[in-house]
């Protein structure tokens, strides 16, 4: 079972007058919005902690790019080459007429 603290907290009126008016849209209560803000947050300190230490990684062990190429050609090596084709003839088709209506409010075209 989850354990439970109770905090208080001080937030900017607006904040909070935004707050109230969305979690009253939502039916959500004050405590599940702002566990939820807080986890998100959590979430977010962690990304950015495993971003930071990629980075940090790759600035002391650059990426050699040529081997990048090279697996980068290996990985695409199986495509097929691409061609343009044939122009578009957009001009040449004509517009369908928009379905008449019928008086039971079905289309004749969705009848057939």
């Amino acid at each position: 079972m989850t354990e439970f603290t109770k905090i208080a907290v001080t937030v900017p009126t607006e904040t909070y007058a935004v707050v109230e008016r969305l979690r009253r849209r939502l039916g959500k209560s004050r405590s599940a919005v702002v566990a939820l803000a807080l986890e998100e947050w959590i979430r977010s300190m962690d990304m950015s902690d495993a971003d930071r230490r990629y980075i940090e990684g790759y600035l002391r062990f650059p990426e050699d790019i040529d081997a990048a190429r090279a697996v980068a050609a290996q990985a695409t090596s199986h495509w097929d080459t691409w061609s343009p084709g044939e122009p578009s003839r957009a001009s040449d088709v004509r517009p369908r007429a928009p379905a008449r209506r019928t008086r039971a409010g079905t289309s004749k075209r969705s009848r057939r």
